[in-house]
C-alpha cells in the first residue's frame, strides 16, 4: 500500500484525469499507516469479498474481449474478469487465497506468477523499478493518488493490463504486466 496519510486529488495541468482520482468523502487522513515490506498477489476463480476492503475507485473495462472491473483499494488493487473466472487481488496485507504470491517492495525485485484455468491463462511479471520510472497517471485507465508521489494505476492494453504501485518511502515504482490468453471455446 502506498503511503496515503493525506490523499490529494490534483491532476497534472492540462490533462484529463483518469477514472477515480477523487478520494471518497469523509476520508480520514489522520489514521496511522503501517509501512508494508511486501506486496501479495492472490488469484482465484471466485470473486473476493470486497466489502472487507477500502474501495477507492472502480472503473469498467474490457479484458480478453469480456467485461471486467478495475478497482483501486486502500491496500492496492483488484482486477475481476468474471466471465473467464479470473480474479486478482493485490494487497500489502497477507491474503487468504490458495494461489498467493509475495513480492518484496524493493527496486530490482523480479517475479513471475501464472494463473491457469479451463477458461484462461494469465501471466504476471513484476518488476521493482526506481520511483522516477513511473510514467504518471495520464495514460491510466484508472488511477488513485494517495500522496504527492504515492499512486496506484491500472492501464488496460492489448492482451492484458499493467499496474504501477509507487512507494516514495522506498524510492520504488512496482510495475506489473499481466498478459491474458483465453482458452479456445472458453468465451461465451
Amino acid at each position: 500500500m502506498p503511503s496515503h496519510s493525506s490523499p490529494t486529488t490534483e491532476s497534472p495541468a492540462g490533462t484529463e484525469s483518469p477514472a477515480g482520482t477523487e478520494p471518497p468523502a469523509g476520508t480520514d487522513p489522520s489514521q496511522p499507516d503501517e509501512t508494508p515490506t511486501e506486496l501479495y498477489f492472490g488469484y482465484s476463480a471466485d470473486a473476493p469479498d470486497l466489502t472487507t476492503v477500502d474501495v477507492k475507485t472502480v472503473a469498467p473495462a474490457t479484458l480478453a474481449g469480456e467485461p471486467a472491473v478495475l478497482t483501486v483499494i486502500g491496500e492496492s488493487h483488484y482486477v475481476g474478469l468474471p466471465a473467464l473466472g479470473f480474479h486478482e487481488l493485490c494487497s500489502c496485507k497477507p491474503l487468504p487465497h490458495e494461489r498467493t504470491h509475495r513480492t518484496p517492495l524493493s527496486a530490482g525485485a523480479e517475479r513471475e506468477f501464472r494463473f491457469e484455468s479451463d477458461r484462461l491463462d494469465a501471466r504476471t511479471v513484476v518488476e521493482g523499478r526506481p520511483l522516477d520510472a513511473f510514467p504518471g497517471p495520464e495514460a491510466a485507465t484508472v488511477a488513485y493518488r494517495f500522496d504527492p508521489e504515492a499512486w496506484t494505476t491500472i492501464r488496460v492494453g492489448d492482451g492484458g493490463y499493467e499496474t504501477y504501485h509507487t512507494y516514495p518511502e522506498y524510492d520504488l515504482a512496482l510495475y506489473t504486466e499481466t498478459t491474458m490468453t483465453p482458452r479456445r471455446g472458453a468465451q461465451r
